[in-house]
């Protein structure tokens, strides 16, 4: 899948999510285990918008095309006490934030990833709210050098602020997501973006959860199918599937999967086990968005055929559906660390609990 089409359709996923709220579910619904109520000032949102690359290794500015695209979530955070100690202004507090970031379509850069953001929010009126956020920044960029296509993985800097005009008239916790991002990367190219969206805060009162002090609700099985694309040019796209064994904690849970990447003729004849590490987060009644990640033991057919250790991170939105049944929606990135054969998973999926 092209980076345009990834952002576009992440962005009209989650905006469908923040924007429906179902309001009844039947009586003898058996949910979806249950999650600590999100805090106040719990947040999701999805932002569209445009900006450049420059510096190491371009010789002029390249612009992103109007593709850039955000999605982010995470809980509120007593950060050190602070609020708790009385060391934070009057109207503010702090979250820790879950970020895929996709930095658009500039020439020979297709760069996107995944950030971890500690989060600052400062009520500046009734109508409006500050955001400043940092933290680290994982990504992966498709470009060639020096002839060669690579998919060059970089740890660096996502830096962001943001101005929230509150739209609680509407919907409490709704509000417009004017926001500004900054990418700095040792050793590869800067980026700066403005970015226009949609958020909401979620309340423990805006969240359905079941009656369950244990927390545990047994062993979830799941199948998802779907395809799987290859993230260097040629390579089109092959069905691919998987089968996972899921167990949750609160808003914490453990996945171990069987996945077949499919093949893709060329690169990637892949499958392998996973193992995932998952938070996740209630975003409405019936609804959840969670972020996994964790290492991947795979074999490559077409490449020496030996079993390696790769990554596998993954980005999910679910939906309860009563008596012990989910469905939901994954995208997967499989993570060499050879900077080649790189792949994205879009699937979808039925989950049972036992």
């Amino acid at each position: 899948m092209s980076k345009k089409n990834e952002a576009i359709c992440s962005f009209a996923l989650a905006c469908t999510f923040l924007c429906w709220h179902p309001s009844t579910q039947a009586d003898d619904a058996v949910t979806f285990p249950a999650l600590t109520p999100a805090p106040d000032n719990s947040y999701v949102s999805a932002a569209l918008g445009n900006g450049i690359l420059y510096g190491t290794s371009l010789d002029t500015q390249k612009p992103m095309r109007w593709r850039a695209a955000e999605i982010r979530f995470g809980p509120a955070i007593d950060l050190f006490g602070l609020a708790a100690g009385g060391h934070l202004p009057a109207g503010g507090s702090t979250r820790l934030d879950y970020v895929y970031y996709n930095e658009g379509h500039p020439d020979n850069n297709h760069r996107d990833g995944y950030a971890a953001q500690m989060v600052y929010r400062q009520k500046l009126h009734p109508g409006f709210d500050l955001e400043l956020g940092a933290g680290p920044y994982f990504s992966m960029n498709r470009t060639t050098v020096n002839g060669t296509e690579i998919d060059d993985k970089r740890l660096g800097g996502l830096f962001s602020v943001a101005l929230l005009a509150r739209l609680d008239q509407f919907s409490p916790g709704l509000s417009i997501r004017l926001g500004y991002n900054h990418v700095l990367t040792p050793g590869a190219p800067s980026s700066d973006a403005f970015l226009v969206g949609i958020g909401k805060e979620l309340g423990a009162a805006h969240v359905s959860t079941p009656d369950d002090a244990s927390g545990d609700n047994g062993l979830w099985l799941a199948a998802m199918g779907g395809f799987a694309q290859t993230n260097q040019s040629g390579p089109g796209k092959r069905l691919s599937y998987a089968l996972e064994a899921k167990k949750y904690y609160g808003p914490w849970a453990a996945s171990a999967s069987a996945i077949e990447e499919g093949d893709d003729g060329v690169r990637v004849n892949r499958h392998g086990i996973a193992v995932e590490g998952w938070y996740v987060q209630p975003i409405a009644e019936h609804w959840d968005i969670s972020a996994g990640a964790g290492p991947y033991l795979a074999v490559n057919q077409y490449d020496s055929g030996d079993w390696k250790v790769n990554g596998l991170i993954s980005l999910q939105v679910g939906r309860d559906l009563g008596k012990g049944v989910r469905a939901f929606a994954d995208f997967g990135r499989v993570v060499t660390f050879r900077n080649k054969n790189d792949a994205d998973l879009m699937t979808i999926g039925i989950m049972k609990a036992f």
